[in-house]
């Protein structure tokens, strides 16, 4: 599952960044990868700010044809939208912060599964261990 959820906050943050208006993509990203999420199985920094932007989300009657999110989306504020924006970057970011912090307290029972979280995870996951290597050698030199 937590594979899932780096993905899935991975995916979002990428459709923020995107082409488009701030709350196309904001409903983009909620919608194709954050509604079936729980809270419990976020970084606990972010759960109660998640359930709350859920609900926000959730909150106005769509019109026939339209959806739930987009009709809700379409009643928040630019700093509403902002907001949650930067809510959704906030919590990948604390995911991937959690999983550097389980590399480097476990770097050799990292499994493969670990380290293919993400793209993004894996090539952190890397990039730390050639460091690591370069250091070592470094050391041997001196």
């Amino acid at each position: 599952m937590h594979s899932m959820l780096s993905a899935q906050l991975e995916a979002a943050v990428l459709a923020l960044v995107g082409h488009g208006a701030l709350k196309d993509r904001l409903c983009a990203a909620f919608c194709d990868h954050l509604d079936e999420l729980r809270e419990p199985d976020l970084p606990e920094e972010v759960q109660s700010e998640f359930a709350a932007m859920t609900r926000a989300m959730h909150a106005a009657r769509a019109l026939p044809g339209d959806s739930v999110v987009r009709a809700s989306i379409r009643k928040l504020s630019n700093e509403e939208a902002e907001r949650y924006a930067g809510l959704i970057v906030r919590a990948y970011g604390l995911r991937i912060h959690e999983l550097a912090a389980a590399l480097r307290a476990a770097p050799r029972a990292a499994t493969s599964q670990t380290l293919e979280a993400t793209p993004l995870t894996a090539l952190l996951a890397l990039e730390g261990g050639a460091r690591s290597g370069t250091r070592q050698k470094q050391a041997g030199r001196g």
